[in-house]
């Protein structure tokens, strides 16, 4: 299956997953004051790379996140071999806030410095302390269609 068709049958899984959450999201909807504070964390992280602070940017990973990592320069690592679009974006654009597995998911459209785009959906958890930390993040690939 060539590059096209895998990005596109995983864009029409992921459209069928997100609007199955939103209508079974129910009880485990977020409120706006959480939405508000859910993208507050992910700007801050955002930020935080712009600047390579890596020690800043690892602070918002929920805390399995960071015993999975260990250091802030593993969490670099981790971050500039898989997940690169994060470092330094061109462009943000933020999108729906789902719940997916009971878990609330910001969608996040960016455009990385090489000008390629990808869907970002940070999956967030709710500390018992009270904030918001990243639990997760997925990079779907956009297909270039420029050409």
């Amino acid at each position: 299956m060539g590059r096209f068709k895998q990005v596109f049958v995983f864009l029409i899984i992921a459209t069928a997953v997100l609007a199955g959450s939103r209508a079974s999201a129910g009880d485990d909807a977020v409120g706006e004051r959480d939405a508000a504070l859910i993208r507050d964390v992910i700007e801050s992280q955002l930020d935080a790379l712009r600047r390579d602070d890596w020690t800043e940017a690892f602070g918002y990973a929920a805390p399995f996140i960071q015993q999975k990592f260990g250091s802030p320069d593993t969490f670099r690592r981790m971050v500039m071999g898989g997940y690169s679009i994060v470092h330094r974006p061109r462009v943000v654009t933020f999108k729906s806030l789902e719940t997916i597995g009971g878990r609330p998911a910001q969608a996040v459209l960016m455009t990385g410095t090489d000008g390629k785009s990808a869907m970002v959906i940070y999956f967030m958890e709710k500390l018992t302390e009270g904030p918001w930390r990243i639990g997760g993040v997925s990079v779907i690939p956009l297909a270039d269609l420029s050409a």
